[in-house]
Order: structure tokens, then C-alpha cells, then sequence
């Protein structure tokens, strides 16, 4: 059964008629499920099946909304005419086929150069590169041709906030609309508050706020030592997982993390960097092998149940010689902004803390800052200087996912909530 759409998504969906129809904004706020719709409106009435979806990759494209049209009550008219085919990963809508890619780098633009397109639709169109965006945009050049759009701010001087700009000012060819937490009907407020103390600085403004800003300042701005650094662990460790930050020409870092997902407490899920390993031949006056680096994170990590070890795709020497010691790694996601995001989302909500033993770590979270000269290009990049301590804990935090466990599952809260609707992807939205 169809549930009832909100104010803010029928806005979009009567409005959207320009070429380019962008829905921007804070996160959980309807902005994918408005433009799906629309979207899938758009493809009914095509007089072809020269349509695409893109997402930064094919996998994140079907999580965040071709899902959603097998899973969401306000989709849910759609249903009966849609067929997904993963081998050729197709979605059908009754004889129509629509194609999908990913956009996950400037090679991605050969994928749909020399395509004449009727409609495309983009999920995270921000993350996109500017050759993807303005190749899409060159190939939408039917008359009856249209885009759509849904994304989260990025900074002020993007293509799309451009677009944004010349759609506030009357331009006919962009529509764009601005999506905030309170437009969301679903949302209880108890989640809503969870969403803004889950973020800070850069990722309050854009994720909260909606803002169109540069990163600048410093990156953790709320750390706070009496809050954030502990003499002892918050509870029993379920088990622990370590973080490496391979350095020759630089220093050395292993961060140990304890784990608790709230299995076994009522505290909820809890991660804290329990000790580090620090070598700064610089400081040290002498240089170590990759051997004898790989020995001394064996001799660290020793006494302890280390589930997974995360450490940099490109050490590769450092990989080979922690196999001689029986130290399976696994390559972490080294995506800067997607492990500061997590970090500062999971310290600001109490749920990261470090001991004091760890003193390289702490003095490193405090001069971690935004690069202001790769602001000014548009570019979210902190500093890279005196950071190795941080790379150790973003590449653990960034690549180990924890199940927070809820004692309290029977209970309604707005998370509970949502999930029963939306299963998987509610988060999403």
C-alpha cells in the first residue's frame, strides 16, 4: 500500500519540469524518495528507452534508490511494472529499459560519452567528478530531455551549486529545492536530535544545515580532553581491531581499538583506541626496517584478540612482512573524507574515546586542520602534516563496521521506525 508522500517531496514532484531538477540538502530528509518518484514519472511518460541512473558506483546507486522501489510504501505504485536484472544490472519499467553506471572517477565519462540521453537520474551527484556531471549534462540534448538529481552539499563553488544559483535567479533550464530535517514528517524527534549530535563542523553544516561551505579551521573543533581521552576503558572489550599507517620517510603508527557493540551491556555500541604503536625515526634518530616495524607491531599486538588488522592498500612491503609473522591485514577504505566524517560523527556521540596512554594520537587531534590552499580549489582535504596516528585510527574506524545492538528493540524510537519501513536503505534517505 502507497503511503502518503510528504509536503516538501510533492512540491518537487508538481515543480520538477526544467532540464536539470536538483533536490539538495540535509540527510534523512526525503530528498531520494521525492526524486524517485518524480523520476519514475519522467520514465512512464518517455517516448524511449534512451534513460540512465548513475550513482557513484553501481552498488551505492541499487542500495540508495533502485531498492528503494522494491522496498518503500511511497514507491510502492511503481512496483508491479519494475524488474531488476543484476547480471546486466538493468532495471526494466514495463517495456522500458532503463542502463545505470557508476561515477567513481574521471575514466567513468567513457561509459556514457557518445549517448544521446531522454532522462537521467543521479543519486549522489555531488561526488560525482565536474567531467562526469558535464558530460551527463552534454547528453541530455533531446528536446524532451531531463535530469534528476539528489544530493548533499559540497562546497560553495561546485558546478551544481552553480546550478543551484541560476535556478534561484529565474533560469528556466534548473529547478532546485531545498531539503531540511523538519521536512521529513517521519522523523521523531528524538532521531532528529541524534542526527545533529552525531555531526560537527563541516559535516553539521552540510549534513545537518544544508549548507553549501568550505572546510576550514579545525577538523575536531569539539575535542575536549576531560570528555574525549579516559585513563581507562568504558567497559570490557568484546574484542579489538588495530588501524596501520606505514611510514618509512615518515613516522610509523599501529593504533589497538577495544570493541564493545552493547551485546552484553546497556550501553550501546563503544569503541575506544586502547594503546599505540609509535616509531619516528626522526624523533628516534634512527631508521627501522619494514621487518622490524612488522616484528614490533607482532610484539604489540600480541597479547591481544585482534579481530581484523586495516592498514593502507598501497603498503604492500609492510603486508608481505607482517605474513611472515601470521598477521593477516585487510585493506582499508582510504577514503579521507568518509573516515573523518565517521570519526567526528563517532567521538562527538561519545561512543569513540582514547586513553591517555595514547599521547602521539591526542597531540595529533589537536593541529588536525582543513586545508585551506585545497578549499580555495574546492577540494576537502586536511593537512598533511603530523597526521599518522589519525591515518592509523581513520583506516580501523572507516573500514570495521559494528552492529550498535539495541536492548530496547521492541520499543518505537524513530530508528526502530524507520527500518520497519524501510528496510534496508532508510538511513538513506
Amino acid at each position: 500500500m502507497q503511503e502518503p508522500l510528504s509536503k516538501k517531496q510533492l512540491e518537487f514532484i508538481v515543480s520538477s519540469v526544467a532540464k536539470w531538477n536538483l533536490a539538495h540538502g540535509a540527510v534523512s530528509t526525503g530528498k531520494t524518495i521525492g526524486s524517485a518518484f518524480r523520476f519514475m514519472q519522467a520514465v512512464d511518460q518517455c517516448p524511449d528507452s534512451e534513460i540512465a541512473m548513475i550513482g557513484k558506483t553501481s552498488t551505492t546507486l541499487y542500495n540508495n534508490v533502485i531498492n528503494l522501489y522494491f522496498q518503500a510504501p511511497e514507491l510502492s505504485i511503481f512496483r508491479p511494472y519494475l524488474t531488476w536484472i543484476p547480471s546486466k544490472r538493468e532495471l526494466k519499467y514495463k517495456d522500458k529499459t532503463i542502463t545505470t553506471y557508476g561515477a567513481k572517477d574521471e575514466g567513468s565519462v567513457q561509459l556514457i560519452q557518445g549517448r544521446s540521453l531522454s532522462l537521467a537520474y543521479c543519486d549522489e551527484m555531488t561526488l560525482y567528478p565536474n567531467s562526469f556531471i558535464l558530460m551527463v549534462d552534454n547528453r541530455l540534448r533531446k528536446p524532451h530531455s531531463m535530469g534528476f538529481a539528489a544530493m548533499n552539499p559540497s562546497y560553495p563553488t561546485h558546478v551544481l551549486k552553480q546550478w543551484i544559483d541560476k535556478s534561484e535567479k529565474g533560469d528556466p533550464n534548473y529547478y532546485s529545492l531545498h531539503f531540511v530535517l523538519d521536512d521529513n514528517p517521519y522523523l521523531e524527534e528524538s532521531y532528529k536530535d541524534r542526527i545533529k549530535n552525531s555531526h560537527t563542523g563541516l559535516f553539521y553544516k552540510r549534513n545537518v544545515l544544508g549548507l553549501w561551505c568550505l572546510a576550514d579551521g579545525a577538523i575536531f573543533d569539539f575535542f575536549d580532553e576531560e570528555v574525549h581521552v579516559k585513563k581507562k576503558p568504558p567497559c570490557a572489550a568484546e574484542y579489538w581491531i588495530a588501524g596501520i599507517d606505514y611510514g618509512l620517510n615518515n613516522a610509523f603508527a599501529c593504533v589497538l581499538l577495544g570493541v564493545s557493540t552493547g551485546k552484553y551491556t546497556q550501553e550501546g555500541k563503544k569503541i575506544w583506541v586502547e594503546d599505540e604503536y609509535y616509531w619516528d625515526h626522526k624523533q628516534k634518530m634512527r631508521q627501522k626496517t619494514v621487518s622490524e616495524l612488522a616484528r614490533d607491531v607482532a610484539n604489540f599486538l600480541e597479547p591481544y584478540s585482534v579481530k581484523n588488522i586495516y592498514i593502507d592498500p598501497s603498503a604492500l612491503p609492510m603486508k608481505l612482512d607482517l605474513q611472515k609473522f601470521g598477521i593477516h591485514t585487510v585493506d582499508a577504505n582510504n577514503n579521507v573524507l568518509d573516515g573523518i566524517g565517521i570519526m567526528t560523527s563517532e567521538m562527538s556521540k561519545g561512543n569513540l574515546v582514547i586513553l591517555d596512554k595514547c599521547k602521539n594520537l591526542i597531540r595529533e587531534i589537536g593541529g588536525y586542520v582543513w586545508d585551506s590552499k585545497a578549499a580555495e580549489k574546492g577540494e576537502d582535504e586536511p593537512v598533511k602534516k603530523d597526521d599518522h596516528a589519525i591515518d592509523a585510527l581513520r583506516y580501523a574506524i572507516a573500514s570495521h563496521k559494528v552492529q550498535e545492538y539495541n536492548p530496547y528493540k521492541n520499543s518505537m524510537d524513530a530508528s526502530n521506525y524507520m527500518s520497519s519501513r524501510f528496510q534496508p536503505t532508510a538511513r538513506r534517505f
